[in-house]
């Protein structure tokens, strides 16, 4: 009975208190009402992702694209409204159940954000060394590739084109080189994405670049971001339909022609006369001829091969947002003729983003972006051991035309003097080089809400790569046509799991934890045949009919399994303390040694009570950082041995094909490591106007993976082992301001500076240096560059010359074999020449000043950019400086005073070396590289909110420099000739840089 009671108690007290939840949530529910709103920016146009938060509660809602939302509360509620770079707002509910609220800009509390790779920051929470170039800084510059846009832009970044032929390559390398014989390049992430390609983005899609360049900032992509990493943050629509066309067409020529004695070739003729006489031979023109010569010239092959290009660029965007929708569409069709007869690029490529706010938790994108490029005579494909067509043209033999008297080319010089290759022109016109690139990618980003504090992120994407080359060549090694095809294909996928958590407690204790889950699989397909000695010498399509045939294939696949956690701790808006580690397993090394763990930690403080006392300090706060990133950067078999095919005739006679040891194994490889510190200071003043980041760092690189010789007697060739220490230290400069600020008149300046010391620490088993692979064009078969212990990558080698032996010096120039006027060189002790360094190819101070100036409608922006401190190898004046090799005529202008007897110069008048330092110069150099003036036309023909704008720019307008050659800016170097940091700044025919004028329309409705 007792039992009984209690049991009616309980379930009466159960019961009672059932009843009063009921009416409490019935009394609520009554009281409660749906509010609806939009929230908009000061230009009256909607903010997408604004919170919107019942004050006190976990209740909360974010705005869709165009700025609606839906939320429930009580009349009694406050909605907090909150955006980054808006004031905050306390709005009552009251009676009112739609709800307007337009935002205004706070400048307490505007900040940009910065993508920081898996997530974003504010500015000011910044701890790591992030440089970040907006589209705007470039959006008054034709660009035609997103490189371009990066060049002069981001401190500690340098941006340097290989060539300038249409869709060449260009070198982009962030606070210096740190491999040897490996890959410096950064990893570009495009969207998410990582593996991304700059030269075939759209520069038009590009919302914003943010480059991390320390450790603490790149260990969150742990292996590959030992070379830095370029984050790439295509566009998003919002907002209502916009349509913006851009098209512009340019006009590029060579800025200048190098003078020679094609210039004059009576004096050309002239000289080599007496280069016959010197070797003992008749000479090759008779006085008819050299007066014939003075008064009707010859042939300047310079001017045969270069010729104005004539380009135009059209790209064209759809973007906007309807509903939960956002999109942005667009197309970008580029051609470009090069300065170089025959020679171009086509690229055609398209995107598609597309973002779905499914519910106030779901949100779904899927990017899609596709190119097709295609060059035309590649000029990187053409030239061999003899210098690139431009090197050929420069030393051709000016006294034979282009086609003899029956119209037929002139396939070599009609009296074999100059260069001895087939005629530059015949090359250019009748080879038939087509590359062409086939690019696909596919991005779905899904992230889920799972909570007001936890968040989950799925990045998924897949990459396919198609390298197609078909190649007929007019000149083969045995002088007849040859045929190449060639397809490399790489497919790439990556799946991305991404949980954020981020709470604040008690106001001040801003917490974020950011946990990755990654795997990425990339596998490379190639396949290649040479048809050698066409009989039918008639084009790619006639391969059939060769004498002779190669065949090539290779599969590679490699995988990497990856694990990150980030904590990110904000005290009062003042300290922030980033922590991260990741744990990266690559399938490159053997067990044992395929995982690797890569630390950072980082550190920011504002200095708050010196920036509040102060009328001009709107900001100061000082960083610093330190973490490790490791690098896999070997073939993707680089541990197992590797085997080629040679041949070899045992008894003299019939030659038998076998195998041979081409690469030595090396189970115990493992991860090269690079540790960075990083000090900075951030000072923002005269409210805002102007900012100055100064970054101090020092990068150690150890266990470098470098390919070391293995001795003849042990098999020759190479292993991969980790050797060797270098070491970067240097500084990183940018400063922007704003010097007039007014209605109708604004002028703002950013400066980026950048200073990195380079040194090679230790190589190996004691050696204080090792040579280079980028070999003397001529037929010497020397070095260009080594590698040596307590000097910069980069080291240029030759002799040292001393000028030219002279009749007093007779004797001594006789005790080594040589004459007055011979060219005279550093000799050791026992009277052999001293090879050594002579010069540094890397520059070592790197700087951009942009600055636009708005006035009313009018903008113009200039652009300028220089490097200093490196010399340039100037092969180029090496090969028409001639006596060697298949350029064996004297075609320098500074010939024609030459050393004679009674006019003991220092310019020799016989053979010499091409790999001296006479061919070493200064390549420092300023570069007017943009100056774009436009006028906009607003609501144009009455339409509200369309614009019209009218522009023309000049490219590479002036350059100051005192290096003789076309532009110091270029380097030389063949696929088999070696990084190509260690062999930078060497010309040997370099396609020149153009000048370019261009004219454009902008159209936006």
């Amino acid at each position: 009975m007792i039992m009984k009671k209690q049991f009616f108690k309980v379930l009466g007290k159960f019961l009672l208190t059932g009843i009063f939840l009921i009416c409490f949530g019935l009394q609520q529910l009554y009281a409660q009402q749906t509010i609806t709103g939009t929230v908009t920016d000061e230009n009256g146009q909607g903010i997408p992702g604004a919170n919107i938060v019942v004050q006190g509660t976990t209740n909360g809602v974010v705005t869709d694209f165009d700025g609606n939302f839906n939320i429930e509360a009580d009349s009694d509620d406050v909605l907090v409204l909150s955006y980054l770079g808006y004031a905050t707002q306390n709005v009552p509910v009251g009676n009112q159940t739609t709800i307007a609220i337009q935002m205004a800009p706070d400048a307490a509390q505007l900040d940009e954000v910065v993508v920081i790779g898996y997530g974003t920051s504010r500015r000011k929470d910044l701890t790591g060394a992030v440089a970040s170039v907006s589209a705007e800084s470039f959006e008054n510059q034709p660009v035609t590739r997103v490189d371009e846009a990066l060049q002069g832009r981001a401190a500690g970044v340098s941006v340097a084109r290989a060539n300038g032929a249409p869709g060449g390559g260009i070198k982009v390398r962030i606070r210096g080189v740190n491999s040897i014989t490996g890959n410096n390049d950064p990893l570009v992430v495009v969207d998410g994405i990582i593996g991304g390609d700059l030269s075939t983005l759209n520069p038009n899609d590009i919302e914003n670049l943010q480059v991390l360049k320390d450790a603490s900032a790149t260990a969150i992509y742990g292996v590959r971001g030992s070379n830095g990493v370029i984050l790439v943050s295509t566009k998003k629509g919002s907002g209502k339909a916009k349509v913006n066309v851009n098209y512009f067409t340019a006009i590029s020529e060579v800025p200048d022609f190098l003078p020679t004695l094609a210039d004059n070739v009576g004096d050309f003729a002239r000289i080599e006369n007496i280069r016959k006489l010197s070797i003992g031979q008749n000479p090759t023109f008779t006085d008819a001829e050299i007066a014939g010569f003075d008064a009707n010239g010859g042939t300047l092959y310079q001017d045969e091969i270069f010729k104005t290009g004539i380009s135009e660029n059209l790209q064209i965007s759809f973007s906007g947002s309807e509903g939960k929708l956002r999109y942005f569409l667009s197309g970008n069709y580029r051609d470009e003729e090069g300065i170089v007869i025959n020679t171009g690029y086509q690229q055609l490529s398209v995107r598609s983003n597309i973002e779905a706010q499914i519910t106030d938790k779901l949100k779904i994108g899927v990017n899609i972006y596709g190119s097709h490029g295609e060059w035309k005579n590649n000029f990187q494909s053409f030239g061999n051991g003899q210098g690139s067509l431009v090197a050929k043209a420069l030393t051709w033999d000016p006294t034979t035309p282009v086609f003899d008297e029956n119209g037929d080319y002139n396939r070599r010089s009609t009296r074999g003097i100059a260069s001895l290759n087939l005629n530059p022109v015949l090359t250019l016109n009748e080879s038939d080089f087509q590359d062409i690139q086939k690019l696909l990618n596919a991005t779905l980003n899904v992230t889920y809400n799972i909570t007001n504090n936890f968040s989950y992120q799925l990045v998924a994407g897949t990459t396919s790569n198609d390298y197609n080359v078909q190649r007929y060549a007019v000149e083969g090694p045995n002088d007849t046509p040859d045929a190449i095809f060639r397809n490399d294909k790489d497919t790439f996928f990556q799946v991305s799991n991404i949980f954020t958590w981020q709470k604040v407690f008690n106001e001040k204790h801003d917490v974020t934890l950011t946990g990755v889950q990654e795997y990425s699989n990339q596998k490379n397909v190639f396949n290649r045949f040479t048809a050698n000695d066409l009989i039918l010498p008639n084009g790619y399509y006639f391969a059939e009919t060769a004498g002779g045939f190669e065949i090539g294939n290779n599969f590679e696949e490699r995988e990497l399994q990856s694990y990150m956690l980030r904590a990110v701790y904000t005290l009062d808006n003042n300290l922030s303390i980033t922590a991260t580690g990741r744990y990266d397993g690559t399938s490159v090394f053997r067990p044992g040694n395929k995982w690797g763990f890569f630390p950072s930690i980082a550190a920011g403080y504002t200095l708050n009570s010196i920036v509040d006392n102060s009328a001009f300090l709107s900001n100061l706060k000082i960083r610093a950082g330190w973490g490790q990133v490791g690098n896999q950067g070997v073939d993707t078999y680089g541990t197992f041995a590797n085997l080629g095919t040679n041949a070899y005739s045992y008894d003299g006679g019939t030659q038998v094909t076998g195998s041979e040891i081409v690469g030595f194994a090396n189970p115990d490889l493992t991860w090269e490591t690079t540790t960075q510190t990083n000090i900075g200071i951030d000072l923002g003043f005269n409210e805002g106007r102007g900012n100055l980041s100064v970054d101090v760092f020092q990068k150690d690189i150890k266990d470098l993976l470098l390919e070391t010789p293995v001795t003849g007697f042990n098999g020759g060739d190479f292993i991969n082992e980790n050797v060797g220490t270098v070491e970067n230290q240097g500084i990183d400069v940018t400063f922007g301001y704003d010097i007039i600020q007014n209605d109708n008149f604004n002028w703002n300046a950013n400066l980026a500076l950048s200073y990195v010391k380079n040194e090679v620490v230790s190589l190996f088993d004691g050696l204080q240096e090792i040579e280079g692979e980028f070999q003397a064009p001529g037929g010497q078969a020397r070095r260009l560059n080594i590698i040596q212990v307590g000097q910069p990558i980069g080291q240029l080698n030759g002799a040292t010359f001393l000028g030219t032996w002279k009749s007093s010096e007779a004797a001594a120039a006789e005790a080594v074999g040589k004459v007055p006027g011979d060219a005279k060189y550093l000799r050791d002790g026992d009277g052999n020449i001293v090879f050594g360094a002579i010069g540094n190819g890397q520059p070592t101070t790197t700087w951009g000043f942009n600055n636009t100036i708005t006035y009313k409608n009018w903008d113009l922006n200039i652009f300028i950019n220089g490097s200093h401190d490196f010399e340039v190898y100037n092969l180029t004046r090496a090969m028409i400086t001639g006596g060697a090799g298949d350029s064996r005529s004297f075609l320098a202008s500074d010939q024609v005073n030459q050393w004679t007897p009674s006019n003991e110069t220092d310019i020799p008048a016989t053979v010499q070396f091409y790999n001296s330092s006479r061919y070493i110069e200064k390549g420092d150099f300023i570069r007017l590289s943009n100056l774009n003036i436009g006028y906009t036309f607003n609501n144009v023909a009455s339409l509200e909110g369309t614009t019209l704008k009218l522009y023309a720019s000049g490219q590479n307008l002036f350059l100051i420099t005192d290096y003789s050659g076309y532009d110091p800016e270029l380097s030389s170097r063949r696929t088999e000739q070696g990084n190509a940091d260690v062999a930078p700044g060497i010309d040997v025919g370099n396609y020149p840089n153009s000048r370019t004028f261009t004219l454009g329309i902008k159209v936006g409705f």
